[in-house]
């Protein structure tokens, strides 16, 4: 009897939902979802396990880019413990909120999340079946988000992903949302946010820090040797990333017309 393929993926939010000049509240609102065979898990809780005990974290508390790698020695060292592991694909999606328009989903928490949430799973899906078959069996785990009620976004994604026959829905056997310190992988998931997030998230004085990301662009879903946007998605354009001074593909179809 031939075993079918196992695949897990591991998703967690970077940025805030938040939006209306309020001080605080991030440029973007986006979705990192690290995907693993049986193999691969075992790879990264390694490199996670690794990289807690290179980070000093005490037990029981979840490893995060926000708390835990604030430096450039300590990103550049998660980005190449990470940048190791093998049998693994990360998907991004995320929206710059200055770009979406008034009375969009940008200006409702709950939906935004939802929207987002429903656009990534529809990545991890598409990224599970190309990459180990129509036969595989997937497991979808988001992470916790406090004082946000994810059965109604259960049932919106559901919802959506039942007028598209196309989706192969049938492979997830349990979408769930978890805490972070239930997985190893949730906190891999974290720590691919984080250089999501240093990439298009420019500090105080306009800058982004490319280098993590594209330290695991080979790790990032690709479709016929592009990421956009089935990798990576930018909402609500493909231009807000392909235009990046530091997008690798110099000669992207994407690109806005010069």
């Amino acid at each position: 009897m031939t075993t079918r393929p196992k695949v897990f993926a591991y998703i967690d939010e970077t940025g805030d939902r938040g939006y209306g000049g309020k001080k605080g509240t991030s440029p973007v609102f986006g979705m990192a979802a690290v995907l693993v065979t049986e193999e691969g898990a075992i790879a990264l809780q390694a490199a996670v396990a690794k990289l807690r005990d290179d980070f000093d974290i005490p037990d029981g508390e979840p490893m995060s880019w926000k708390r835990h790698v604030k430096n450039h020695s300590k990103r550049i060292h998660a980005q190449r413990t990470l940048a190791t592991v093998e049998d693994i694909k990360v998907c991004y999606v995320y929206a710059v909120k200055s770009a979406l328009a008034d009375g969009s989903y940008r200006d409702d928490p709950r939906r935004f999340y939802n929207y987002v949430a429903y656009k990534t799973y529809k990545s991890v899906l598409w990224a599970a079946r190309n990459w180990q078959g129509s036969d595989a069996r997937l497991w979808t785990r988001f992470g916790h988000v406090k004082h946000h009620n994810h059965k109604t976004t259960k049932d919106y994604i559901e919802s959506e992903t039942a007028w598209d026959p196309k989706l192969p829905t049938n492979m997830e056997q349990g979408l769930r949302w978890v805490s972070a310190d239930k997985y190893a992988e949730s906190q891999a998931a974290d720590l691919y946010g984080g250089f999501l997030k240093a990439a298009i998230w420019p500090d105080d004085y306009g800058n982004v820090e490319p280098r993590y990301l594209l330290g695991i662009w080979h790790q990032i879903r690709m479709s016929e040797a592009c990421a956009i946007p089935l990798g990576i998605m930018s909402m609500p354009k493909h231009q807000l990333l392909a235009d990046q001074s530091w997008f690798p593909c110099v000669d992207c179809t994407k690109r806005s017309a010069r």
